[in-house]
């Protein structure tokens, strides 16, 4: 009986680690699938039929799998939902208009972080986060803000799995040059994106705390061509800070 009961909760597991999956890449077939998530490809075949029969995948000629448009409706529910990031659509406006630069809020979730809001400048076509795109905590201004915010517990047990994949020459991929990055995003007080995601591209991410725990809960970043971030990163901080006191005034209102 008791497997039985757990039996929904398998199978809900495996779901999620697909849609994962192809909200990460994309373009996936059945195989690649079932190597990147460890799930039998027996199974993946039962998942994705399930998928397809409620429209939240479709397929394309070649027999691979991607979600399918009903996840923008869902997703922009969602934004809707999180009412605590209302207010910050206009202040990432003002960001954007006084720099250029494109501005991101993004959220903490687990060892990723998810982009909820984007008010896009001049180099938005060069800059890899959208809405609802994840970026991992070891690289862009956005995850390494949080890195940087977690305790020292947390920090050292994500840089367990480390080295991490590289984007480039420039992406920070071992604990040891992490550790030194957490060191110094944590004494500057924002974290500098050099070309580690994006050549060309840089940006600076300050943290939004949780006010009642002082836990990292979300970042609000801008980046742009890097030339220009790295010349005003000082006062592009200033501005991302007074945004994020302007965004939690207004959740409190």
């Amino acid at each position: 009986m008791a497997d039985d009961k757990r039996e929904p909760t398998r199978a809900l597991d495996k779901a999620s680690r697909v849609m994962e999956a192809l909200a990460r890449e994309g373009g996936l077939s059945p195989a690649d699938i079932a190597d990147v998530c460890g799930i039998p490809r027996s199974s993946v075949y039962r998942v994705l039929d399930g998928l397809a029969d409620v429209d939240w995948v479709t397929t394309d000629e070649d027999g691979n799998y991607a979600l399918s448009l009903t996840w923008l409706r869902l997703a922009d529910a969602a934004r809707a939902s999180r009412t605590e990031w209302s207010g910050a659509r206009p202040v990432m406006e003002r960001i954007t208009a006084a720099t250029g630069m494109t501005s991101f809020l993004t959220v903490a979730a687990g060892d990723e972080t998810v982009c909820v809001e984007c008010a896009q400048g001049h180099a938005i076509d060069s800059v890899i986060l959208r809405p609802g795109r994840v970026l991992p905590l070891h690289a862009g201004a956005a995850g390494r803000i949080t890195l940087a915010h977690f305790n020292d517990e947390r920090a050292e047990r994500y840089l367990q799995a480390a080295p991490f994949p590289a984007y480039n020459e420039n992406t920070l991929v071992t604990a040891e040059q992490l550790r030194e990055d957490i060191a110094l995003t944590r004494e500057r007080g924002y974290a500098l994106s050099d070309e580690d995601v994006t050549l060309g591209i840089g940006a600076v991410g300050v943290p939004i705390l949780d006010s009642a725990t002082g836990e990292v809960v979300a970042s609000l970043s801008a980046g742009g061509f890097v030339d220009e971030v790295l010349a005003t990163q000082e006062s592009l901080a200033a501005l991302l800070r007074q945004g994020v006191s302007e965004i939690q005034q207004a959740a409190s209102n």
